[in-house]
């Protein structure tokens, strides 16, 4: 009986990591690093276009797409909290109106009121990238809905864009720098005011010389204020 006690005792006390080979711990992160360099080099010979055949960029877009579809943000808080805020707003945002496709370097996302939110598969540099441009098409999203927004007019499509870029992090401090931006004050307000006038440009309506820095401009205080559906900028 004594010595059952004492092997248990001692099976207790031991270490299980003290068990596993040194050389099966570098073997498992020899094996991660390769999985992660693959990733990489897989990414970048499908943004460049070199290197992979025609058969494996096709398998790697619908590896990208399926990623991106199964990920949906649903551990990501703030994508969980536009989820349920369309929701209370009557406008419940389901899969379908998510479309997840290559992209030219102009964009990374976008929103059209009969398309749904467009993700561009290719443009993302990673997963809080990607969780950005979803909150900020889900702010389009969400302003279509709950206020009846004319795409048409210019005034109405400033006041979202400004409040797109300010309330789902494309301008937070950290993006900026990525951009090239460095100022130290009042850097959101600058980087919200930059690319909602960037924005406005592109819509045919209001492409005229001017038009856009103009609207911007006179709608930037209210709607960068209005921080709906969020208590404040997060």
């Amino acid at each position: 009986m004594s010595s059952a006690h004492s092997t248990s005792n001692n099976d207790q006390t031991k270490n299980p990591i003290s068990s596993i080979s040194p050389v099966i711990i570098n073997e498992q992160i020899k094996e991660k690093d390769k999985r992660i360099f693959e990733k990489w080099r897989k990414k970048l010979m499908y943004i460049t276009g070199m290197g992979l055949t025609e058969q494996e960029k096709a398998e790697y877009k619908i590896e990208l797409k399926n990623n991106y579809e199964e990920y949906q943000c649903e551990r990501c808080p703030i994508v969980v909290f536009m989820l349920k805020s369309l929701e209370e707003a009557g406008c419940k945002i389901e899969k379908k109106h998510f479309k997840c496709l290559p992209c030219d370097n102009t964009r990374s996302g976008g929103f059209s009121p009969d398309h749904g939110i467009l993700l561009c598969q290719n443009r993302f540099f990673s997963k809080s990238h990607a969780e950005d441009t979803m909150v900020h098409e889900m702010m389009h999203f969400y302003d279509h809905c709950r206020f009846k927004v004319d795409w048409n007019n210019c005034y109405h499509h400033a006041c979202s864009e400004i409040r797109a870029a300010s309330l789902s992090g494309d301008c937070r401090w950290t993006r900026e720098i990525r951009r090239g931006f460095f100022n130290f004050t009042k850097q959101h307000q600058a980087c919200v005011k930059r690319r909602a006038i960037l924005s406005v440009q592109k819509n045919s309506q209001c492409s005229a010389p001017g038009v856009a820095e103009r609207v911007v401009s006179e709608v930037f205080e209210s709607c960068f204020n209005d921080t709906r559906p969020f208590d404040e900028i997060y």
